[in-house]
């Protein structure tokens, strides 16, 4: 049930308690059973330069999302709300670049062939609540996000997902057939899918109990690999050589290293990541904020950000680890400049957005959780922010409304509902134009 727009705000509890909620949040993912979701900005940005070349041939006017799902299981996934899900497995046995943006490929190839569009009810109400819970950045260090507490719970959501995306051998054809179009038409190779799904093969011929997760939602059978290898085969050299320069564009060490230390457990990533690589002492200082030793992780992020004062990332985690310290005008401050450098960072945005709601600057709070409405309408966080927000300022029909929207994308008709029927209780009191346009926008769009 929404909160009633006319209470306190909760973010005038006192900040250690927003602090504590912080240091759970960053907990979340050890102690998840294994199955959260993740929203990293930069996560997402990479997946979706690896996707740029290829969505011409496939969506080319469909904004899409990436959601790091924390399984160690080999797997993809994309839904109807054109929102592509990666497991962590995924990316930390991928040997390079081109194999992820073989599965990318593959898995735009599935929405371009309209694959999901007869399932999209069973699909928004098995997958969004999952959403709404998702950790975000590293750990969903920002002030007055207690939803992110709790989001290994839900996270496990996602995964009841995967039962209604079994596809045909005929879908599976075609979703190749346009994934390696696609590469070809950007000038790319195949060989990245190939390598990928040669791997999966060989882990399930040694697996004991069950095949990769990959192999029962998209079946591999032997003709389908000969096809995809015979074409590669025929590629020009040129598409090899450009998968490579490709891959030599992007950090892929940096990517792995990032996903590790937000998904394994922070004493595996210390273990793992011991040496004096950027990548490595990047994912030891998120794996030290993890564990809330800041004190430690403090030098490291200086020293990163004195070699790369530019990179935007760095800057969020320094924003991050303010907030844990408590310095929130300080994290505001750094959101901002990560967010100048990357101004279409919609997850950036929307942390910014949350530390100036527990700041009180509601004005630029609502501004900006606003613009991610407007990109990201089904992300029911900042809808929630909204509401939050205007209810701060005393605007408490369309607190009510944003609420309403943060249940419809939810897929809760019932709170959506209740909360377009507070919102005309308060419009019958005050009348609202605007309010009142949006209020009859939201009865359209709920069932009878």
């Amino acid at each position: 049930m929404p909160a009633v727009a006319n209470e306190k705000p909760a973010l005038r509890a006192p900040v250690k308690f927003w602090l504590l909620l912080g240091l759970l949040a960053w907990l979340a993912p050890c102690f998840a059973a294994a199955q959260a979701l993740v929203l990293d900005e930069e996560f997402n940005q990479f997946a979706a330069a690896l996707a740029k070349p290829l969505r011409p041939s496939l969506v080319p006017d469909l904004q899409v999302h990436y959601v790091l799902v924390n399984d160690p299981d080999i797997n993809a996934f994309v839904t109807t709300e054109n929102l592509i899900y990666l497991h962590s497995g995924l990316i930390l046995q991928a040997r390079n670049a081109a194999e992820l943006q073989g599965v990318l490929a593959h898995e735009l190839g599935h929405l371009a062939a309209g694959h999901l569009t007869n399932r999209e009810a069973q699909q928004r109400n098995a997958l969004l609540p999952a959403l709404a819970g998702a950790v975000l950045g590293a750990g969903a260090v920002v002030a007055g996000a207690p939803q992110a507490a709790v989001a290994a719970v839900l996270g496990g959501q996602a995964l009841g997902m995967q039962s209604l995306l079994n596809y045909s051998r005929v879908q599976e054809g075609e979703a190749d057939a346009r994934a390696l179009q696609a590469l070809h038409t950007a000038g790319l190779s195949g060989s990245g899918m190939v390598g990928l799904f040669g791997t999966l093969r060989t882990q399930s011929q040694l697996s004991m109990d069950a095949p990769p997760p990959w192999l029962v939602t998209h079946p591999l059978p032997a003709e389908r690999m000969a096809r995809l290898t015979a074409s590669v085969e025929a590629e020009a050299p040129a598409k090899a050589a450009a998968s490579l320069a490709l891959a030599n564009q992007v950090n892929w060490a940096r990517i792995q290293a990032k996903v590790a230390a937000l998904t394994l457990a922070p004493s595996a990533v210390l273990r793992r990541y011991p040496g004096n690589q950027p990548e490595a002492r990047y994912a030891r200082t998120i794996a030290l904020m993890r564990q809330g030793k800041l004190t430690e992780a403090t030098p490291l992020l200086a020293a990163l950000r004195q070699e790369a004062p530019a990179d935007a990332y760095y800057t969020e985690l320094a924003a991050q680890l303010a907030t844990m310290q408590n310095d929130l005008p300080k994290a505001v401050t750094l959101y901002s400049q990560a967010l100048n450098k990357i101004p279409a960072g919609l997850l950036l945005r929307f942390q910014l957005a949350e530390v100036q709601r527990a700041q009180n600057l509601s004005r630029a709070a609502a501004e900006n959780y606003r613009a991610i409405t407007r990109a990201w309408p089904i992300w029911a966080e900042p809808w929630q922010g909204l509401g939050r927000t205007l209810g701060q300022q005393g605007q408490l029909a369309q607190s009510h409304l944003a609420f309403a929207e943060a249940a419809l994308a939810n897929a809760d008709m019932p709170a959506a509902k209740q909360s377009l029927a507070l919102a005309n209780t308060y419009l019958k009191q005050s009348p609202d134009a605007e309010a009142q346009a949006w209020a009859n926008a939201l009865q359209s769009r709920l069932p009878e």
